[in-house]
C-alpha cells in the first residue's frame, strides 16, 4: 500500500542532540541519552487473563467428550510406578510392580484387540447354539419316543437327535467354557491390577457379574443332573434368556474395548495440540515483546506512524493475502 502524501512529506520536529548516523544512535542508546519506557507487557498480560478465556470453545468441548468417553477407560495411571531404588525389594514391592506392569498391559492396544477377538467369536459360539436349540427342540429323543409310543417327530422338529448334533453341541459346551474361563481369569486380572476402584463404574462391574454368572449357569446345566423334560419347562428356559443377555453383553462389550481405543488415540491428539498451543503462545509473547520494544523506540524519536495510518496498512495487505484465497 502507497502512504499519503501528507505522511511521508511531512517528518516530525527534529529532536535536539540525536545523530541522524546509525552508530551514533546506538551508542546514544548505550549512553542512555534516549530513555526508553519501562514495557507494560506484565500488565497487559495480567489484562488478558482476566478478558481471553483459559481454554477456547474447541478445546472446552474435546474436554467434555474425553470426560464423556472416560466412562469406558481403564484408569490405570491411578497405580503409581514402584520406586526401584527407594523401596525395599520385599515381597509388597513385588506386587506393586506386578500390578503396575500387568495395568500397562490391559492397555496396550493390542490386548484390546485380543478382547475384542475373543467377544466377537463368543458371540458366534452362543448365536449358533441358539439356533441349534431352537430347530432340535421340539424334537422327541429316542426315550421320549418309546414313552409317548410314537415314531414320527412332530412337525415342528427341523433337526433330529443323532451323533453328529450331539458331538457339535458338546463341541460348543466346551468351547464355550473355554471362552468363559478367559473372561473370568480377565475379570480377576483386572481386579488385581487396578483394584476395587475398577469396579466403582457400573458398566464395568455388570461385565463382571455377566461373566462370572454366564460361566456358573453353563456349568450348572451341563453337569446339575437335570433331566431333558425338566430342563424343557423353566431351567432352558432361563438359560436361553440368559445366552440372549450374553449376545447383547458381547455386542455391548466390543464397543466399549473400542471405545478404550479411540479414547487414547484422542488424548494423544489432545496433548499434542496443547503442546502446540503453548509453544505459539510463547512465540506470540516473544513476537509482542519486541514490537512494544519498538514502538517505544519510534515513540521517543517522534517516528511513530498514527495508528489509523498503521491500522489502514494492515487492513490493507490482510485483504492482499487472505481475501483471494477465500474466494
Amino acid at each position: 500500500m502507497q502512504l499519503e502524501e501528507q505522511s511521508i512529506t511531512e517528518s516530525p520536529a527534529p529532536i535536539p542532540n540525536i545523530s541522524v548516523n546509525g552508530e551514533d544512535m546506538i551508542k546514544s542508546y548505550e549512553n542512555e541519552t534516549v530513555q526508553i519506557k519501562p514495557s507494560k507487557w506484565a500488565k497487559v498480560k495480567a489484562v488478558n487473563r482476566r478478558i481471553v478465556p483459559s481454554q477456547t470453545q474447541g478445546e472446552v468441548r474435546l474436554s467434555s467428550i474425553l470426560d464423556d468417553l472416560r466412562k469406558f477407560e481403564i484408569e490405570a495411571q491411578k497405580i503409581p510406578r514402584p520406586d526401584e531404588q527407594r523401596r525395599k525389594k520385599n515381597l509388597c514391592h513385588y506386587i506393586r510392580l506386578s500390578r503396575y506392569h500387568i495395568a500397562q498391559f490391559l492397555q496396550k492396544p493390542l490386548y484390546n484387540y485380543i478382547i475384542i477377538l475373543l467377544v466377537m467369536t463368543d458371540l458366534i459360539v452362543v448365536l449358533v447354539d441358539l439356533v441349534l436349540a431352537q430347530l432340535s427342540s421340539p424334537c422327541l429323543s429316542e426315550d421320549e419316543m418309546i414313552m409317548y409310543n410314537t415314531t414320527e417327530q412332530p412337525d415342528a422338529c427341523l433337526i433330529e437327535h443323532s451323533v453328529h448334533l450331539a458331538r457339535t453341541e458338546a463341541f460348543l459346551f466346551w468351547f464355550s467354557v473355554l471362552l468363559l474361563t478367559l473372561f473370568v481369569f480377565e475379570v480377576f486380572t483386572s481386579f488385581f491390577a487396578l483394584g476395587w476402584r475398577y469396579y466403582k463404574n457400573p458398566l464395568f462391574l455388570i461385565d463382571s457379574i455377566i461373566v462370572c454368572a454366564s460361566f456358573i449357569l453353563e456349568i450348572y446345566f451341563h453337569f446339575g443332573n437335570i433331566g431333558r423334560a425338566g430342563r424343557a419347562a423353566a431351567a432352558i428356559v432361563i438359560l436361553r434368556l440368559w445366552k440372549i443377555i450374553r449376545a447383547i453383553h458381547a455386542v455391548a462389550h466390543s464397543i466399549t474395548v473400542k471405545n478404550r481405543l479411540l479414547i487414547k488415540k484422542i488424548h494423544e491428539a489432545k496433548l499434542l495440540l496443547e503442546e502446540e498451543k503453548q509453544q505459539t503462545e510463547k512465540a506470540l509473547e516473544k513476537q509482542e515483546i519486541r514490537l512494544e520494544y519498538l514502538i517505544n523506540i519510534l515513540t521517543t524519536i517522534g517516528k511513530l506512524p498514527p495508528p489509523q495510518l498503521i491500522e489502514n496498512y494492515v487492513n490493507e495487505v490482510w485483504k492482499q493475502k487472505y481475501e483471494p484465497q477465500e474466494l
